[in-house]
């Protein structure tokens, strides 16, 4: 790794090491903008569907409002009040449904909001109609189903439509949004069935089931709102509870509600008065829905707002960052460059013209500053030491006269020693020469007695060969006289065994004589008896015969043993005496051998004292040898100190010449 870095100038590395973190930090930088960027563009998706949510709640209001007038005018059969009261509404809901269709989100899904629009624009088309049988007081289609139907239908697509926002809390106060219109939808169908029934006094049970349906799923609504609003919008939901007028409307619904056995004649407040309550009711639901509306307004335009902020914000912040950091790294490595080029050319100007007079900018306190405060101490340093080398040189020329001078002295003493040991190495020579004669004949006369005592060696070796056979021949004769001993004890035994054999013959040829006897007294049937008894015989007598020719052989064995005995004793005693012979020759050639030997001792003293004498003489004469040698090489060595000297002398003046090229 380092020597990778070395390859390439400061300043690049610099670039490199500042310039990928910051690189880095804008990719980090862009990166969190584009993460700003699309929650921005979620708060814009979050704040069209609450515009979308909010279109639809104010359709379905104008509708509801449109709905109960409707039922007023009915029946009243056309009070003008009514008809005109109507009249205005059915303006309010025409524009709640040309801001509708005219608003065009940007950003959500258009097939979606398309669909959404698409079905409510289906279930408007049938608008006028109702509204021209309303005005005729001789409807079609019935307005109540009709507009409760739409209601219903733009209740949905605001509860579709909330599934857009991304959201938690814009979620939840839609979700609570939705359940508040629900319950005004529910206390305005309350309102136009009741208005009916209390301008008729009386109710179907189609009707009250109904009427008792719609009462219930309002408490529903209410109850989801209850858990779902925020604790503010909670407590103003219970305060509009406490309400006077909501108070009248709950007790005039329950009984109507306890009415159900009397349903032809219903008592309760006229349609006048029940609608003015219902209606005051629903207005006071109404402001709770203005405060939700009102606050996912201010909620999704805050968020809207402030993410787009916090995304300008970042990505001013990061271009300032990046630029600034960016005009740091350049300056830093602009101004990097800078001092290394010029610290680099006053050391290259300082090399090539040997100019230590020179001094390098040491101010700051970087580490180029530190350099250029060593390099500056280093010079000094130099200056001092080359002032001192110049001065030592001056001193060296001096000392290299007189050492010159001397070594001319101790060639002409060399001199005068080679000639002084030319004289004693001549005659050292031929006392060496006559020392070296004596030592010749000396040498001679050892060995001749070497070569006599070797003849003796070889002579007491051959006797002890010869004592050490005899000595073996005399062992093994005695082994083979014992060896026919018991040989001859052997064939004796061999008699007796022989003797055995032949008397056991004997008696089985007796006993085969008697079987052929009794063979013959069995007659007839001691034929095949006699047979075999027969055959026995001629064994027996076989036997017999080959026992007497085995004596005969043993016979013969013992006289031939007995000899060989006789033979083996005389040939004992015969090597016996040549034993006694050999050993007498063994001794005398020892006495021989030490005698020899004892003048080989005498002969190799003479040779010895004459050998240290030439030795001696040879030492001196070599002694005297090295100390021409070294009188040569003395002289020798004076010629090359003096060359040396000479030439260390033009290396002085060499280097003298060199530092006077230094400029201090």
């Amino acid at each position: 790794m380092h020597s990778l870095l070395r390859r390439f100038q400061l300043y690049i590395i610099v670039s490199i090491v500042a310039g990928i973190p910051l690189l880095i930090s804008i990719f980090l930088a862009s990166n969190t903008i584009l993460d700003f960027n699309r929650q921005a563009k979620m708060s814009e998706v979050d704040r069209e569907a609450i515009k979308m949510v909010i279109l639809f709640d104010n359709l379905a209001h104008n509708l509801a409002v449109e709905r109960g007038l409707t039922a007023g005018v009915l029946g009243s059969k056309g009070n003008p009040d009514q008809v005109a009261a109507l009249g205005q509404q059915r303006g309010k809901a025409d524009q709640a449904i040309a801001a509708l269709r005219s608003y065009k989100p940007e950003l959500l899904n258009s097939t979606f909001v398309n669909m959404l629009v698409s079905d409510i624009t289906q279930q408007l088309s049938q608008l006028n109609n109702v509204r021209a049988g309303v005005d005729k007081l001789a409807p079609t289609i019935a307005p109540f189903g009709y507009y409760s139907n739409l209601n219903q239908l733009a209740i949905d697509n605001s509860r579709l439509m909330l599934s857009q926002v991304g959201n938690y809390q814009l979620g939840a106060l839609g979700e609570s949004l939705v359940s508040i219109i629900i319950m005004k939808e529910r206390a305005g169908q309350v309102r136009g069935a009741l208005n009916g029934v209390f301008a008729r006094g009386q109710a179907t049970p189609v009707l009250y089931a109904n009427i008792q349906g719609y009462i219930s799923s309002g408490d529903y609504a209410k109850r989801s709102a209850m858990l779902e609003l925020p604790p503010q919008f909670k407590q103003q939901l219970q305060n509009q509870e406490r309400n006077q007028v909501w108070q009248q409307v709950e007790s005039i619904q329950k009984s109507f509600l306890s009415q159900s056995e009397q349903l032809d004649a219903i008592n309760g407040p006229t349609s006048q008065e029940w609608f003015k309550l219902a209606t005051e009711r629903i207005t006071l639901i109404n402001q709770v829905r203005n405060l939700l509306q009102g606050e996912m307004n201010t909620l999704s335009e805050q968020r809207a707002a402030s993410a787009i902020m916090t995304r300008n914000v970042l990505t001013i912040g990061a271009a300032v960052l990046s630029f600034l950091f960016a005009w740091i790294v350049i300056a830093t490595v602009t101004n990097l460059r800078s001092r290394v080029g010029s610290l680099t050319s006053k050391l290259s100007e300082m090399a090539k013209r040997c100019d230590l007079s020179v001094d390098l900018d040491q101010t700051g306190r970087d580490e180029i500053a530190s350099i250029a405060a060593s390099v500056n101490q280093l010079n000094h340093a130099i200056r001092h030491l080359i002032q001192d080398v110049k001065e030592t040189n001056d001193h060296s020329t001096e000392r290299l006269s007189q050492i010159i001078a001397t070594s001319g002295e101790l060639d002409s003493s060399g001199q005068e020693t080679i000639a002084k040991c030319d004289n004693i190495a001549t005659a050292m020579t031929e006392l060496s020469q006559s020392s070296v004669e004596i030592a010749h004949s000396a040498e001679r006369a050892t060995e001749d007695t070497d070569n006599m005592n070797q003849q003796v060696l070889e002579c007491q070796s051959q006797s002890t060969l010869s004592f050490n056979s005899v000595k073996s021949l005399l062992a093994q004769i005695d082994a083979t006289q014992h060896c026919m001993h018991e040989l001859e004890s052997d064939t004796q035994s061999i008699g007796q065994i022989v003797a055995t054999i032949n008397a056991v013959s004997e008696q089985t040829n007796l006993l085969a004589l008697n079987a052929a006897i009794e063979a013959a007294r069995a007659g007839e049937h001691g034929r095949g008896f006699a047979v075999v008894s027969s055959e026995v015989r001629d064994l027996a007598q076989r036997s017999q015969e080959a026992t007497e020719s085995i004596s005969k052989l043993l016979d013969k064995i013992r006289d031939n043993t007995k000899s060989a005995v006789d033979n083996m004793a005389k040939s004992k005693q015969a090597s016996d005496e040549t034993f006694h012979s050999v050993d007498v020759v063994k001794q005398s050639v020892e006495k021989l051998e030490s005698a020899i030997e004892q003048v080989n001792q005498h002969i190799s003293s003479i040779a010895n004292a004459t050998i240290e004498q030439s030795k001696a003489s040879e030492a001196i004469d070599k002694d005297v040898d090295v100390l021409a040698d070294i009188a040569h090489r003395t002289g020798s060595h004076a010629n090359n100190l003096n060359e040396i000297v000479n030439g260390y002398q033009a290396e002085v003046h060499r280097v003298q010449g060199k530092l006077h090229e230094f400029k201090l």
